[in-house]
């Protein structure tokens, strides 16, 4: 049963972070005020995710052997994060590019 609820913890930890990576994935194409709202949905998404972290805390202290559907799962959460950060970085830069551009223009 512990571990029941732990892959559905996982399993909604997952959905949010491939929200983000969503999110993620349009952010470069977003004007700033879309830019700005999806920072905030990110924002809102990381609020839930330390929630169900508190959630996990029990399972953390008493689970020491994990299932392989548990293993998976946290392995996919892993790899969403890897892409949402790179997806990000990518985005920041282009949003540089676009800043320095529009200020180069404005001179």
């Amino acid at each position: 049963m512990k571990e029941e609820k732990l892959l559905h913890l996982l399993k909604k930890k997952k959905g949010f972070f491939e929200a983000m990576l969503d999110l993620s994935e349009c952010e470069s194409n977003m004007t700033i005020d879309e830019w700005v709202a999806s920072l905030e949905q990110k924002k809102i998404l990381l609020s839930c995710i330390e929630e169900i972290d508190a959630e996990m805390i029990p399972f953390k202290q008493s689970m020491h052997h994990i299932s392989q559907e548990i293993s998976e799962e946290l392995e996919h959460i892993r790899n969403v994060i890897k892409r949402i950060l790179h997806l990000d970085g990518i985005n920041q830069e282009k949003r540089k590019d676009r800043l320095r551009a529009a200020s180069e223009n404005a001179d």
